[in-house]
């Protein structure tokens, strides 16, 4: 967290003005389904969604029938995606958002909408409804984290939070939740994320803040480089604070850091919490020709079966890193890659080759072991940099995908 920001108890009700619900209406055999979330005063907004081509229909719902810039609420469920369904699947994602907004009193094009689960299964829309009545009729001021279980599905872990942002205007709250664990790649981590703060701020600066923080964090994990159809983040504001923020002041700045201090906390316990997963690793690609060549060579590692079953087997094998590195850059250049590569400061590579100094079988047999590490490798071809987060590829991640249905 950055210096005046303070991690408090509490989820996305924790600033000013929210109210959410989490209850169960039958669409997954356990435990609660679908969530509902609103602001008492308007809000404005930003939102960023999937760029999947078969985006899901609640995605599609909301660039056409929601309007972006407020927002003020969102009903979301579980146990299907709504992805996949055609003419059908956009009729029920409206109806859910017409449903929602009419029992929490707001403008139909104020409520979002958001769906993850089983990608072409028709809603069924009998229970919905029983839902979303059942949730907007048990609202509270403390159901952040019933809202948060709601939108589980095979996630171990919650993934919520709020944090106090002490600004030269005052302070202001900003609270969290998300799901995710599979399908995720960085282009927008099966991800869905919802932020609240009840600071007051202009749409055109939350859209600026919330793509700067996606980018530096949803837009930088991957748990199996998977992109999903369904994944959003919306970040809601409703000023109840009493702080307004304006374009290019000191509060608005300290403010963004804290928004991106948020939704990077939530995408790496995303990456923490990755199907059958037992590591996080940071990994640095630096001395990258261009931005976009650091970028390339960052998501190829990320998403390497080599690379991410070598840290699962705990084994220390850097060529795995180095041909996947150069696999990436084999039509940028025919020239031979002498790269650096260090897992956490020790150098098992230089200059293309094995490290004259080779490292100690204990000292490598202690960071492998570790649940977080860090990896760099240094291109030597310029001076971009990119950091992305992953996590290792395990048998368990098998065995819950081939059975996620059955």
């Amino acid at each position: 967290m950055p210096v005046h920001a303070t991690e408090q108890t509490g989820s996305l009700t924790a600033p000013s003005g929210f109210s959410a619900a989490g209850v169960s209406c039958g669409l997954k055999k356990r435990g609660p389904d679908l969530g509902l979330l609103v602001s008492r005063a308007p809000c404005t907004s930003a939102w960023l969604g999937t760029t999947n081509a078969a985006a899901a229909a609640p995605v599609r719902h909301c660039r056409a029938k929601t309007g972006s810039d407020a927002i003020q609420g969102v009903v979301a469920n579980s146990g299907s995606a709504n992805a996949c369904t055609g003419g059908r699947g956009l009729a029920a994602a409206e109806l859910m958002g017409v449903t929602a907004a009419e029992l929490c009193g707001i403008a139909p094009a104020s409520m979002a909408v958001a769906s993850t689960g089983v990608i072409g299964a028709q809603l069924e829309m009998s229970l919905i409804s029983s839902g979303i009545s059942a949730a907007a009729a048990s609202l509270s001021e403390s159901g952040g984290p019933a809202f948060a279980k709601a939108i589980k599905t095979t996630d171990r872990i919650d993934k919520e939070g709020a944090v106090l942002v002490k600004l030269p205007e005052g302070e202001v709250r900003i609270g969290a939740c998300a799901k995710g664990a599979g399908m995720i790649a960085p282009a927008m981590a099966t991800m869905l994320a919802f932020v609240t703060t009840d600071a007051g701020c202009p749409p055109e600066l939350l859209e600026e803040i919330l793509s700067q923080a996606a980018a530096e964090s949803f837009n930088c994990i991957s748990v199996d480089g998977d992109m999903s159809t369904n994944d959003c983040v919306f970040l809601l504001a409703n000023g109840q604070s009493g702080v307004h923020l304006q374009q290019g002041s000191q509060g608005a700045a300290l403010f963004a850091e804290g928004v991106a201090a948020v939704c990077k906390a939530l995408a790496l316990k995303m990456v923490a919490d990755g199907e059958g997963a037992t590591k996080v690793i940071e990994f640095r690609v630096a001395g990258a020709a261009t931005p976009e060549e650091a970028d390339l060579v960052a998501r190829s590692v990320a998403r390497s079966t080599l690379v991410r079953t070598a840290f699962y087997g705990r084994d220390a094998n850097w060529g795995r890193v180095m041909a996947t590195a150069g696999a990436a850059l084999a039509s940028a250049s025919a020239s031979e890659l002498a790269a650096d590569i260090y897992y956490e400061d020790a150098c098992l590579a230089r200059a293309g080759e094995a490290s004259a100094d080779p490292v100690g079988r204990e000292r490598l047999d202690e960071i492998m072991s570790r649940t977080e590490l860090s990896a760099v490798i240094d291109l030597h071809r310029g001076a971009a940099e990119k950091t992305v987060y992953f996590s290792d590829l395990t048998h368990d991640y098998v065995t819950l995908n081939a059975e996620y249905r059955t």
